[in-house]
């Protein structure tokens, strides 16, 4: 008979023979923990903005293991996963395989990390050590364009919650104090990183109020254009055919002009909006991890990217004010001198 059925029996006997007393809370949790593997559960979301280095992983660890010298720790492994591009997993079964590893000599890019802490501590009021568990992850679990299927097939919200997250720390422990101790090591740990570079600042801009822009200029394109047709009708009208006289047949052929002329407008002030929005959405949040050689390769390119997607917004509206300007501008010189 194992240890847990052992402990299991002992304390059904102890409760036959002591019925009229309660069982202990505690205990009964220590208990449920050994038989079902179900310990409770502390969660909390880290923030984004933040960059993970080599030495920041050894750094936790460190932090970690010297908080749990002050318990009395009968087992602790370490296990470590990394989630690279191109479908690719480094999986770690404990902290000398890591060490082992050579980043320098990794081309693809870090999509997410997670590290686990398995311990058992002998705690004074249990006769068996308890089972506690850390799990730090940093970086989407699932890509968000499965987070809705998953939405549909889950009743956890825990689990919905601690997938979408962009980083998560989560303890399984009997004991409250230990758990909470270790999260506040995770925390403090993880606002000291370091700060991941902003946007440029036309980029910021173009991020937070890009999308109010674009609605603008779609909106006002038809009434921009339709303001060109009127300025231009002195020489649009006679090629059409429209005279000075004032009549029915003459309203109704501007009327139905300057309604062609705002559906064109507002197809093409469409096609400017999606045009910039597109743009935009392309724009890449700076990486979360600098550990491998393909992270440095990607930042840059990252930075490249953005740069080009900058210029080509800026100029496509550019180069659209002033094709407009100097139409007018034509046709203000044009009064002038001819």
């Amino acid at each position: 008979m194992n240890n847990s059925e052992n402990f299991y029996s002992s304390n059904i006997v102890s409760q036959q023979n002591n019925s009229q007393h309660p069982v202990n809370l505690d205990d009964f949790k220590a208990w449920y923990y050994l038989i079902n593997a179900k310990p409770d559960t502390e969660l909390r979301l880290l923030s984004t903005g933040k960059v993970l280095e080599l030495g920041d992983i050894r750094s936790i660890n460190e932090r970690v293991l010297n908080k749990l010298e002050n318990h009395d720790i009968v087992a602790n492994s370490i296990s470590i996963n990394f989630f690279l591009s191109q479908g690719k997993i480094k999986d770690y079964k404990n902290w000398a395989e890591f060490e082992r590893e050579n980043w320098d000599t990794v081309n693809e890019v870090v999509k997410s990390l997670s590290i686990t802490w398995d311990i058992a501590i002998k705690l004074p009021q249990y006769e068996n050590p308890q089972r506690h568990s850390l799990k730090l992850r940093i970086g989407n679990l699932i890509p968000p364009k499965d987070m809705f299927q998953l939405m549909f097939t889950s009743d956890n919200m825990l689990e919905i919650i601690e997938a979408g997250a962009n980083g998560v720390c989560k303890v399984d422990f009997v004991n409250e104090i230990i758990a909470t101790e270790l999260l506040n090591i995770v925390s403090n740990w993880y606002d000291g990183l370091k700060d991941a570079p902003e946007y440029k600042p036309v980029q910021k801009i173009m991020k937070k109020s890009g999308g109010d822009l674009s609605r603008i200029i779609r909106q006002s394109t038809p009434f921009l254009i339709l303001i060109l047709i009127i300025a231009y009708s002195n020489y649009l009208y006679p090629v059409l055919g429209i005279d000075d006289t004032l009549s029915i047949s003459n309203l109704q052929t501007i009327f139905i002009i300057f309604v062609i002329v705002y559906i064109i407008g507002l197809f093409l002030g469409k096609y400017i909006e999606v045009y910039i929005d597109k743009k935009i959405a392309k724009f890449e949040d700076y990486p979360k991890f600098t550990i491998t050689r393909g992270d440095q390769n990607y930042i840059n390119a990252i930075e490249e990217k953005n740069k080009s997607l900058t210029w080509n917004i800026i100029t496509r509206v550019f180069w659209i004010f002033v094709a407009y300007l100097c139409t007018l501008l034509f046709k203000f010189f044009r009064s002038i001198f001819f």
